[in-house]
């Protein structure tokens, strides 16, 4: 696939796609980076009726390219497949951070760690427009799209209500039936873990991250019950990366869906 190493090129891609697969764009605000305005888009389509609503995030930290190259690619799958999708309300954020992508760099052009500043109270541009966003209606799964520079391979961050409704063993499960690797280690960025899944079924804010939290603890204040992390390994082509984003959410997808 073609790498956008820009964000204002891969921003205009998504805009461009994003109508043939039924989607409505809308610009939640603007940050600056070093080729000017950019905009922090957000994508929605609705079914009629009840449904559930899954949101998808990508792009938070800027040398993560994966994800954002992965929302691309779903894009052009959704004009024409993807069913269970059409069974929900889907909303995608495809570049939370322009800036940091831009540089390739985990944080902002401000130095600020995005994933390290929702529920801030005075959190980066970027981050604010989304916070506000996201209180405007209740969010019931959420992904966010991630990559990890020292693992060899894929695993996840899962928040379920429950242990024997985790999608986490379906995600790897097909992860490998794939072909793809799998991080075995038994502890993850000093977290346990258990053939490349983390696990919670509760947890609490912890006290380092008051001022500003990861997304997906955010999430989780705001009520939805069911969050996912996924991480790739940047060690492998970005068409790999891609793969492996697109296969695990699949997987949820059809497990989530009515």
């Amino acid at each position: 696939m073609k790498e956008f190493l820009s964000s204002h090129e891969l921003l205009s891609e998504v805009e461009r796609r994003a109508p043939a697969a039924g989607f409505r764009t809308r610009t939640l605000g603007h940050v600056i980076n070093d080729s000017g305005r950019i905009p922090i888009l957000s994508l929605s389509r609705k079914v009629e009726g009840r449904a559930p609503r899954i949101l998808i995030s990508a792009g938070i930290h800027g040398d993560e390219p994966a994800g954002p190259h992965a929302i691309l690619t779903l894009l052009d799958e959704l004009a024409t497949g993807w069913d269970s999708l059409r069974r929900l309300h889907l909303e995608i954020v495809p570049l939370i951070n322009p800036s940091g992508f831009d540089r390739r760099q985990r944080h902002d052009a401000t130095g600020v760690d995005p994933n390290r500043a929702f529920g801030s109270p005075a959190p980066p541009p970027e981050i604010r427009f989304l916070m506000d966003d996201y209180k405007r209606r209740p969010i019931d799964l959420f992904i966010d799209l991630h990559e990890d520079v020292d693992t060899p391979g894929f695993y996840l961050y899962e928040l379920a209500p429950d242990t024997s409704s985790a999608f986490g063993p379906h995600v790897i499960a097909a992860l490998r039936a794939g072909g793809h690797p799998v991080n075995q280690a038994p502890i993850i960025e000093g977290m346990a873990a258990s053939d490349g899944l983390i696990l919670r079924t509760s947890r609490t804010i912890p006290r380092f991250f008051r001022q500003g939290s990861p997304q997906g603890l955010y999430m989780k204040r705001l009520g939805t019950r069911r969050t996912l992390t996924f991480e790739s390994p940047p060690c492998l082509p970005l068409d790999d990366r891609v793969a492996m984003q697109l296969l695990a959410l699949r997987t949820v997808v059809v497990l989530f869906a009515p």
